[in-house]
Order: C-alpha cells, then sequence, then structure tokens
C-alpha cells in the first residue's frame, strides 16, 4: 500500500511496521534474533508496532536490517540553505516597511518635510483630531 496524506497516522505506523516485517521475513531474521541483535528486549520491539517506540530504537531497527539510507529519501537534504530564502524576504520586508513609514510621515498633520509648523498649528491639528 502506497503512503499518502489521506492516511491517519494510525495506518501509517501500521504500514510502516508491516513493511519492516516483510523486509525482516526476508532476510530470514526471527524477532527474537532481531531483538538479540539490537539488545533490545521484546516488549520494546512490540512497541514499534504501536509507534510508540522511540527514534532511536526505529532507525536501530533500520540500521540492522540495511534500511537506514532509505531515511535519506525520507527527510532529503535541503537544496536551497534556509538563509537564501530568509535574506531576499527580509531585505524585501525591510525594504516595504521603510517606504511605509516615508509615506506615512509624509501624511501625518503634524509633520511637514519642506516647513516646520508652529506649536500653536500642532496643538490645533491635534484637537482636530482627538475624538
Amino acid at each position: 500500500m502506497k503512503i499518502t496524506i489521506a492516511m491517519s497516522d494510525t495506518a501509517v505506523i501500521k504500514e510502516l511496521y508491516e513493511r519492516l516485517e516483510a523486509h525482516r521475513k526476508a532476510k530470514g531474521l526471527s524477532q527474537e534474533k532481531l531483538v538479540e541483535n539490537l539488545g533490545i528486549s521484546r516488549p520494546t520491539y512490540a512497541r514499534l508496532r504501536k509507534g510508540a517506540c522511540s527514534l532511536n530504537i526505529f532507525i536501530s531497527v533500520l540500521r540492522e536490517l540495511n534500511l537506514l539510507e532509505g531515511l535519506d529519501f525520507l527527510v532529503p537534504a535541503p537544496t536551497i540553505r534556509p538563509s537564501e530564502i530568509v535574506k531576499p524576504l527580509t531585505l524585501k520586508t525591510h525594504n516595504n516597511l521603510l517606504q511605509h513609514r516615508s509615506n506615512t510621515q509624509s501624511k501625518t498633520p503634524f509633520t511637514s518635510s519642506k516647513s516646520q509648523k508652529s506649536v500653536k498649528e500642532m496643538l490645533a491639528n491635534r484637537k482636530k483630531l482627538k475624538v
């Protein structure tokens, strides 16, 4: 069965466990021999079936079954560094903020880029704007 986004977590766990078991059986390993090789108990291995094992145990099982390199396909290394994505966005955001500030400052009644208003005019404008 193909694992899809529509599957529940429980269904994905069941499918992964069945795949691991198929690989174990194909290698001719019994569960007893596998847990012995891993140095874990049977109850610990049984938790794998429920998805309640640690990531460390899961990785150990993958390693023992020669499936560890499959994790490269599961979580591939990024082809672009996160900083290459963040820098352009940060610069763009910074430029937008500067543009917004310059637009806002020119529209406020309290400041003028060309001439200074008197305190009396500023207070009059302030009173008009108060609610």
